[in-house]
C-alpha cells in the first residue's frame, strides 16, 4: 500500500511541475491568438483526452514531461496547421511575444516555488541562527554532559584554544574536524553556556561522524515563528539558493565532472526521495521538494541547449535580427542534438540512479 502512495504522490508531483510549466506557454500562446492544437501532460500513448474548442486537452501514459502543440513551431509545420492563418502561428507574432510564449513556462515555474516556498515558512518554524540550543538528542553527548533545550552556548574550548560562539553556524564551523584536524573517535570539548542567566562550563564528549566529517554534540537550535513578511524574505532567499544551484552543479562538471556526473539524479532518483520523504508524513518536506524540482526545470529550460526554451529564444532573437528565419534544416539538426543530449544524460542518470537504489 506504502508503495502505491509512494508512486501517486511522486507522479502527483512531476505532474504539477510540468502542468504548471505547460500551462504557462499554453495561456501566453493563446492570450496572443496563437493555435493550439494539443495540450498535453505526459509523454506516450493518450490515457485521456477530450477537445474543448480548437484544443485537445490530453493526458499521456508517461509522467516525464508534456507538451503544448503550437502552430509554427520549427518541428510543427505540419498537414493539421496548413490552414491556420499565419497570424494565428508563431512565425506570424512579433519577437517579444515569442520570447513571452517561450519564457512563460520558466516564469510560471518560478511562481509556483515562490508561492510554496512563502507558503511554507508562514506555517512551520524555522530554525533560528542563535547559539540557543533547542533539542538535545537522547543519550547524545550532549545529554550525557547536561546540556539542556534553552541553553544559549557562549564560548567552546578544545585543546587549549577558546573559540567564541555567536550562532548556529559558529558551533557548527567548531565542530568541523578540517579545522579541528582530530583523528580521534570523540574529543572533549569545554562548553560555556548560559542557563537562567548564569553562566556554567560542561565537559561534553564529542562524536566523530564520518558521513559529514565533524563531531556532533547530538543539539538542534532553537526554532520560532515568521511573520508574513519575514516568511516572504525567507521564501525568496531559498528560491534564489535553489535557482543558483545549477550554475554551482554545471561549474562542478568542469571541475570536478566524475564525481559530479555520478551525484546528478533522473527519475528514479527523485522518486526515491519522494518515496522517503512520503513515508515521513512531511507535507512541509513534500512541498519543499516540490519548489525544489520547479525551480530546477525552470532553470534547466533556461539552459541554451537546442529543443529547451532557453534556445528557442536565442533563435527568436537571431531571426529577429537578420531578418529571415533560420533554415528548417538547421533547427532541426540542433534540436535533435540538443533532445539527444538531454536524454543521453537523463538515461544515464537514471542508471547511476538504479545502481546507487539497488546497489
Amino acid at each position: 500500500m506504502q508503495t502505491l502512495i509512494n508512486i501517486v504522490v511522486f507522479i502527483l508531483i512531476l505532474g504539477i511541475v510540468v502542468l504548471i510549466h505547460e500551462l504557462g506557454h499554453f495561456i501566453t500562446a493563446k492570450s496572443f491568438g496563437v493555435y493550439c492544437s494539443e495540450f498535453s501532460i505526459g509523454m506516450g500513448p493518450k490515457i485521456f483526452s477530450r477537445k474543448k474548442g480548437e484544443t485537445e486537452y490530453e493526458i499521456r501514459a508517461l509522467p516525464i514531461g508534456g507538451f503544448v502543440s503550437m502552430a509554427g513551431e520549427a518541428d510543427n509545420d505540419i498537414e493539421e496547421f496548413k490552414d491556420v492563418p499565419i497570424e494565428r502561428t508563431l512565425k506570424g507574432i512579433s519577437c517579444w511575444k515569442k520570447c513571452v510564449v517561450f519564457l512563460a513556462g520558466v516564469f510560471m515555474n518560478f511562481v509556483l516555488s515562490l508561492v510554496i516556498l512563502i507558503g511554507v515558512y508562514c506555517v512551520i518554524d524555522v530554525q533560528t541562527n542563535t547559539p540557543e540550543i533547542g533539542k538535545v538528542t537522547s543519550d547524545s553527548p550532549a545529554m550525557i554532559a547536561g546540556l539542556e533545550a534553552g541553553d544559549t552556548i557562549s564560548k567552546i574550548t578544545y585543546d587549549g584554544h577558546e573559540n567564541i560562539i555567536a550562532s548556529f553556524a559558529d558551533i557548527r564551523e567548531v565542530l568541523n574536524n578540517d579545522n579541528l584536524k582530530s583523528k580521534s573517535a570523540t574529543i572533549m570539548l569545554q562548553v560555556e553556556l548560559v542557563r537562567d542567566g548564569k553562566t556554567i562550563t560542561k565537559e561534553v564528549n564529542a562524536k566523530y561522524n564520518s558521513d559529514s566529517n565533524s563531531y556532533t554534540m547530538g543539539l538542534t537550535p532553537a526554532t520560532r515563528n515568521l511573520s508574513f513578511f519575514e516568511a516572504i524574505n525567507y521564501g525568496v532567499t531559498k528560491f534564489v539558493e535553489m535557482a543558483l544551484l545549477i550554475f554551482t552543479t554545471l561549474g562542478k562538471l568542469f571541475t570536478d565532472s566524475a564525481n559530479t556526473i555520478g551525484q546528478l539524479s533522473g527519475p528514479a532518483g527523485i522518486y526515491n526521495v519522494t518515496a522517503q520523504i512520503t513515508e515521513t508524513g512531511s507535507i512541509s518536506q513534500l512541498l519543499t521538494l516540490l519548489a525544489l524540482l520547479s525551480t530546477n526545470i525552470g532553470m534547466f529550460n533556461l539552459l541554451p541547449i537546442p529543443g529547451l526554451d532557453g534556445c528557442q529564444v536565442i533563435f527568436a532573437v537571431v531571426e529577429r535580427v537578420i531578418g529571415r528565419e533560420l533554415p528548417l534544416k538547421v533547427k532541426y539538426g540542433l534540436q535533435i542534438a540538443g533532445l539527444a543530449l538531454v536524454f543521453g544524460l537523463m538515461i544515464f542518470v537514471t542508471f547511476n540512479d538504479i545502481s546507487r537504489i539497488f546497489g
